[in-house]
């Protein structure tokens, strides 16, 4: 019977406090990532974001991030990281010792191509960097959720 309760108790522990690994599994070509911070290069981070995110399915990548950067280039056409576009060089590799995986592609924006590089671990936290062609990169963090293509 101290077993049983034992057991339950464990179990309810685990459940309620985030203990438990989710059974859902990262796939490169379909998932969805709430941005929740962000850490540029010559500017301060930003914690606490909202309402932004990076969702890739059906060969396409929806990007609604905010970016803050000095631009090599200016492009006067340029509105940022808020775009819906087809990606190619899909690349998916795993890193081992932290048991991440780690996605990179490319997205081209108008006249400016963008590398996204997303390193994705098994507890959903998910860290993503940018590097736009005219423009200093940017790193951002948030957590990952499946989608389906």
């Amino acid at each position: 019977m101290k077993q049983i309760v034992f057991a339950i108790a464990v179990w309810a522990m685990s459940t309620l406090s985030g203990w438990a690994q989710s059974s859902e599994t990262f796939t490169p070509k379909a998932f969805h990532v709430e941005v929740t911070e962000m850490f540029p290069l010559s500017y301060g981070a930003s914690y606490g974001l909202n309402d932004f995110s990076l969702t890739l399915r059906n060969d396409s990548a929806l990007v609604c991030m905010p970016y803050l950067g000095e631009a090599y280039v200016p492009s006067f056409t340029y509105d940022g990281l808020r775009f819906e576009h087809q990606y190619d060089k899909l690349q998916v590799g795993k890193d081992k010792k932290e048991e991440a995986t780690i996605v990179t592609f490319n997205v081209k924006h108008g006249i400016v191509a963008h590398r996204f590089i997303i390193t994705a671990y098994p507890n959903h936290k998910t860290y993503i960097t940018v590097y736009p062609s005219n423009a200093q990169a940017c790193s951002y963090t948030g957590e990952w959720t499946a989608t389906h293509q």
